[in-house]
């Protein structure tokens, strides 16, 4: 599993370095799950030449397929 570190800071403002891992159960999951069908969605509804507010609803419109998903771990 490979996990990196990266600054965090703690319910009393102090930096710390913490965990994060990148290739765990719930990563896989989601981008199984979530990730993939997002994505595939996002890359056949934009299309060159869009501006940034009509992207940004094609990337809504895809997301509310995924909202509210419970992740099979």
């Amino acid at each position: 599993m490979a996990s990196s570190f990266k600054i965090k800071l703690s319910s009393g403002m102090k930096p710390y370095v913490g965990r994060v891992v990148r290739n765990g159960k719930v990563q896989k999951a989601f981008a199984a799950q979530i990730g993939t069908p997002v994505g595939a969605c996002v890359r056949s509804s934009v299309r060159a030449g869009m501006g940034a507010g009509e992207i940004k609803n094609a990337v809504r419109q895809c997301a509310k397929s995924a909202k509210g998903t419970k992740l099979s771990i």
